[in-house]
């Protein structure tokens, strides 16, 4: 058996784990070896004691192979495995808020004179203010509680859309917040018939600079067989719960682990997200970020432990994934949580006195813009 024991496929490595520099990261690669004989690292011999083995890498890239091979009386083994380098990482969080369609419905309704003016949306003015906090807000093409759909919203704010991009986005969640899980089983047409559809009514009314591509869709969960679609638009970020997820408020804890809310990856790599929080899939060209906090399903004097734990995690700690639901800030809603914003605000506060900056996951690689090569690794060279 040869296996590298730090590492996976997907790894994402960055300044805690080795020594960086401008244009490289050196860190150590471990493993071990069952058989005899010299083992080598990316042709450079490693170190063994017996079983185990070490040798230093050097990435110069963000995209890389690492390479082990040995070789005995039986023949050649070899395992390779490809890992990310975030370069010039920093601590950041992103924070998105699903399901909003309320908003619209009641600017449009109260026929409003600015965006601001609507409580939701001054409380986020607010909190970008005191905090810097950018907002990705996941939107319904459909309000199932209300008569309304975005088609209906005006174009007279789009001034106001525009001036606030740099921290406001818009982005697509689902048609409609009925049937649950409406794209664990539906076809890849009609994914891209809701995202396209949300998309050109965001365009049309808020500008193509307020659009953003999703970090997660309703539910999170989707086939891999249709991550294509995304990925055709834009898409470079899935975010999800992985395991042991809540689904509703007030949910207890089960005893034990099941893997929900995670585009249907496996066990392994949902335990492997559980403390390593980021993984990236290099068949589909996606990052998986597992969340760190949902404000709604978080009552607000359990926030600051949830977030310590997760800033604190000693496996990695370098981004922050905050979520919360619109619905929950809302008096006429039956789920209404009166603390709702506060939770928010609660949740956002915690990361800025910890020294996380505020970004958005879907620029650059998880907010990082210190590579041009984003979350996209170049691509294959032509079948000869």
């Amino acid at each position: 058996m040869l296996r590298i024991t730090n590492l996976r496929n997907g790894t994402v490595l960055n300044r805690h784990n080795g020594v960086e520099r401008d244009n490289s990261l050196e860190f150590v690669v471990e493993g071990v070896c069952e058989s005899p004989g010299q083992i080598k690292v990316n042709g450079v011999a490693a170190e063994r004691n017996n079983l185990v083995f070490h040798a230093p890498v050097r990435l110069t890239g963000a995209f890389n192979e690492i390479v082990v091979q040995t070789k005995n009386n039986y023949g050649e083994f070899q395992q390779s495995v490809k890992v990310v380098w975030d370069r010039k990482s920093f601590k950041r969080y992103d924070f998105f808020i699903d399901d909003n369609v309320f908003f619209l419905t009641d600017i449009h309704k109260d026929k409003s004179k600015s965006l601001f003016e609507h409580f939701y949306l001054k409380k986020l003015l607010e909190l970008h203010k005191n905090y810097g906090t950018k907002f990705v807000l996941n939107l319904f093409y459909r309000n199932d509680h209300n008569p309304f759909i975005i088609k209906d919203f005006p174009d007279k704010y789009k001034s106001e859309w525009r001036d606030n991009s740099d921290w406001l986005k818009l982005s697509f969640h689902a048609y409609s917040e009925f049937p649950d899980r409406p794209y664990q089983n539906a076809t890849p047409q009609k994914l891209a018939t809701d995202y396209d559809l949300v998309k050109s009514e965001v365009v049309r009314f808020a500008g193509e600079q307020s659009f953003q591509p999703p970090t997660v869709i309703h539910w999170g969960m989707l086939p891999p067989d249709n991550f294509h679609v995304l990925s055709e638009r834009g898409v470079k970020v899935l975010s999800g719960f992985f395991i042991d997820a809540k689904t509703y408020v007030g949910e207890a804890d089960r005893t034990e682990q099941v893997t929900d809310i995670g585009y249907y990856q496996d066990l392994d790599k949902s335990l492997y997200l559980l403390n390593n929080h980021v993984l990236y899939d290099f068949e589909h060209a996606l990052v998986f970020v597992k969340g760190s906090c949902c404000a709604n399903l978080t009552p607000i004097d359990e926030i600051p432990a949830e977030l310590k734990k997760a800033c604190e995690n000693p496996v990695y700690n370098e981004t922050i994934g905050l979520a919360t639901h619109e619905q929950y800030s809302f008096p006429y809603y039956h789920n209404h949580i009166p603390d709702h914003l506060e939770r928010v605000e609660t949740a956002i506060r915690c990361v800025t006195d910890r020294g996380y900056a505020p970004v958005f996951f879907h620029d650059g690689f998880l907010g990082n813009t210190a590579d041009a090569t984003g979350c996209r690794p170049p691509p294959r060279p032509p079948v000869q």
